[in-house]
């Protein structure tokens, strides 16, 4: 493959692991608040059908029959979640903080995420000493039109473009299906880490080449792929 100028990174379950949890508990609180109690199989298999598309979406999904609780069920989605109860789910990738610092001297460093950019900029980034070394963050919230969401290719591409990189000079790293999607879509080599939604044989049922443990072992990797080209 051509040299790599950009490394793409989604970041939920690549840098901090237990967002998935945080999610999760966010959207039963909000449930349970407004007085609705779904099956637990239906409750992740709505939150997994709208994963990635912002809490609004997933909230009017999972409340399709009682539209009339939405606004107050997002109304407690957002108090747990811009308060305490998703941060103290996650955990971060040991080593990770000094992995970007590193990587940003050879590469620059873009972030397409479905999170909140107000959590991750403001709690998450500060709270785990991530340093100030990322070009670019998209997420979801940036999007009037949620149907660019994962798998669109519309972040990648947006920071593509904004970066002026060409996609065969990119890889994405992700842990789920719709970031592999979204990377392929736009053209971009994905990377796939175990921390998150898939497992070996789910990603290597996916025909991804590139996967790794953790993110901290993009050390090793990326220079070994820009030895191969």
């Amino acid at each position: 493959m051509p040299m790599i100028e950009l490394v793409g990174l989604d970041w939920d379950d690549v840098f901090t692991l237990g967002s998935t949890r945080g999610y999760y508990t966010c959207y039963h609180d909000a449930l349970t608040g407004v007085g609705v109690t779904l099956d637990p199989e239906e409750e992740n298999r709505r939150i997994k059908a709208k994963w990635g598309a912002g809490h609004a979406a997933q909230i009017q999904d999972l409340l399709h029959e009682q539209p009339e609780k939405v606004p107050e069920a997002i109304e407690l989605y957002e108090e747990h979640f811009f308060g305490d109860t998703f941060t103290n789910c996650l955990e971060v990738v040991p080593g990770s903080q000094q992995l970007v610092r590193d990587l940003s001297q050879n590469y620059k460093l873009a972030v397409a995420t479905g999170g909140h950019p107000k959590i991750l900029k403001e709690r998450v980034l500060p709270h785990f000493n991530f340093p100030n070394v990322f070009s670019q963050i998209v997420t979801i919230y940036d999007i009037d039109d949620v149907s660019y969401a994962k798998p669109h290719p519309h972040m990648l591409n947006t920071i593509l473009e904004t970066q002026k990189v060409s996609p065969e000079n990119a890889v994405f790293v992700g842990d789920a299906r719709n970031d592999v999607l979204m990377a392929r879509s736009a053209g971009v080599e994905p990377i796939v880490v175990l921390t998150g939604q898939l497992n070996r044989e789910q990603a290597e049922a996916l025909q991804v080449e590139y996967i790794i443990n953790d993110v901290t072992e993009l050390r090793t990797l990326l220079p070994r792929l820009n030895t191969w080209t």
